[in-house]
């Protein structure tokens, strides 16, 4: 797809319900996931409202200036490079294609990157770390897309998943098809073994896949799992937490919960709650806690079970206990239907200081809704094993969502933004208060006919790419401030299927599915 005809339709806020619409477009595939959950032991978090500083750490240091360590940027998937500066929406129209190389297999994921980091050879470089479908993690000099290091741990099928660099700038975490996590020195390529690692995240690697990002916080790789294209069982959607020092394990099985290892394959009666969406596992920065999204699978923890399908988990820092839950009552009719919940992970906004529900997170899914839900009461009756509690629900930007969306604060503004790509169009919603405190969510604007990738916002630019093209908007706005498509821009990239783009120091990196990775830079 090319650049948006008409760029914009302002204010759909009228829109006064949701209509089921059919995904025949060439992005179908992006429905080669469903999934399903369950719960396990659960503590019961305190209804109060904590305080706004937490005890604890609850991320790891921030990145370095230039780095983007994971999916999202940070723990909580914001999708916004904040320190970003030769970037802007004066200087973007001048970003022109710098290289385009051609990967081995195709990275359907995005990349990451560490700057300034020293090389064998001894030279200081700037490298990017990409995971393709089959399985192998390449490092690449950001300079001019050339391979410096590559690893491919055999196993079968693919993976969708996106690489996680340690703050600490020496490691980086793949996932190989062998049902492993893998942890390689970041310079050299090395594998650093023994001591737990590579450290496994799956006994059944024919039905069951890494194919979420890796996410990192608080010193413990997080990783989740799904089933492949077809849902051929059995594959139980779980929660990997492993220690980044000795690569110890620490699981949530989203069904047969109250197991807390590993399932191997027949151990479990229930199937699917595959957690799939691309942004995985979410970390609270205020509390440490980590969100994730199941997708269609049985539920029946409102009766007493331990199996939650559909439904919104926040789990405990290390990531072993069920603290609290949100399913919808609608969850019967997402399953039937095949419109997982978990088309994407919860989306956190910062505090909102003048709002009764300070702490708020945004659900979206195949069944073209978005929900508004209390994130330290999910269900608003004071732990898991309730359904209904959202706040409020509104219509996605276009049918259903298969992206992480993007939390932005403007900070000329203090106004809070939330982007949401749809696979039939990109919009954009302000987050409101009224002076009784009660806090909704406002559609602003919205891209006519837009399939989009996870947007990014970094310099003040909104970036999303869609086949053929990649987009750079106002994001107060929507409207177009450059495209890859324009004559001055270079050249063009292939299509987009869960490909996105991350941009730091001035340059915007992003694989396709021709196998393509394209860098494109100001200056």
């Amino acid at each position: 797809m090319g650049s948006l005809p008409g760029m914009v339709r302002c204010c759909f806020r009228h829109r006064a319900r949701v209509r089921a619409v059919a995904l025949a477009t060439p992005l179908t595939l992006a429905l080669l996931l469903a999934g399903c959950g369950s719960s396990t032991t659960t503590t019961r978090r305190p209804t109060a409202t904590p305080s706004a500083t937490p005890a604890t750490p609850t991320t790891s240091v921030a990145p370095s200036a230039g780095d983007w360590l994971r999916f999202g940027f940070d723990p909580a998937r914001s999708g916004v490079n904040p320190s970003e500066r030769a970037i802007s929406p004066a200087t973007v129209g001048g970003m022109r294609q710098r290289w385009q190389v051609t990967l081995p297999d195709v990275a359907d994921s995005s990349p990451i990157l560490l700057r300034g980091l020293r090389v064998p050879d001894g030279s200081t470089r700037d490298v990017l770390y990409v995971t393709t479908r089959d399985g192998r993690i390449l490092a690449l000099d950001a300079a001019n897309g050339r391979v410096l290091w590559s690893h491919q741990p055999r196993g079968p099928k693919i993976t969708h998943s996106s690489p996680v660099a340690d703050p600490n700038r020496q490691d980086v975490y793949a996932y190989g098809l062998d049902g492993f996590v893998h942890k390689y020195l970041a310079g050299s390529g090395a594998e650093v073994t023994g001591a737990g690692w590579p450290a496994r995240i799956t006994t059944m690697t024919q039905t069951e896949k890494e194919s979420s990002a890796l996410n990192l916080a608080n010193g413990r790789v997080l990783v989740t799992t799904s089933g492949y294209i077809g849902d051929a069982t059995p594959y139980q959607g779980h929660v990997v937490s492993l220690d980044t020092a000795s690569g110890a394990a620490r699981v949530f099985n989203s069904l047969c919960a109250t197991v807390t290892r590993l399932l191997a394959p027949g151990e479990c009666a229930a199937n699917r709650s595959g957690i799939w969406a691309r942004g995985g596992a979410v970390v609270d920065p205020t509390t440490s806690e980590i969100f994730v999204t199941t997708g269609n699978g049985p539920y029946d923890a409102n009766r007493g079970g331990t199996d939650y399908g559909d439904s919104v988990l926040a789990l405990s820092p290390d990531g072993l206990r069920l603290l609290d839950a949100y399913t919808p009552a609608s969850y019967q009719r997402l399953d039937e239907n095949d419109t997982d919940l978990g088309g994407d992970a919860p989306a956190l906004l910062p505090r909102i200081a003048q709002s009764k529900t300070p702490y708020l997170l945004v659900q979206g899914g195949k069944d073209a809704i978005l929900r508004l839900l209390n994130r330290r009461d999910l269900s608003g009756q004071g732990g898991p094993g309730h359904t209904g509690g959202e706040l409020q629900t509104l219509p996605s930007p276009g049918c259903g969502i298969f992206t992480q969306p993007a939390v932005w604060t403007d900070v000329s503004s203090g106004a809070i933004w939330v982007f949401v790509a749809g696979q039939c169009g990109l919009g954009a919603y302000t987050v409101v208060t009224d002076a009784s405190g009660t806090t909704r969510l406002r559609a602003a604007w919205q891209a006519a006919d837009a399939r989009a990738s996870s947007p990014v916002v970094a310099g003040g630019v909104l970036f999303a790419a869609t086949s053929g093209s990649v987009l750079a908007l106002d994001p107060r706005t929507g409207h177009q401030l450059w495209s890859s498509t324009q004559a001055s821009a270079g050249g063009g990239i292939g299509g987009i299927h869960w490909e996105s783009p991350i941009v730091t120091g001035g340059v915007l990196y992003l694989s396709d599915e021709d196998g393509h990775l394209t860098a494109y830079g100001v200056g």
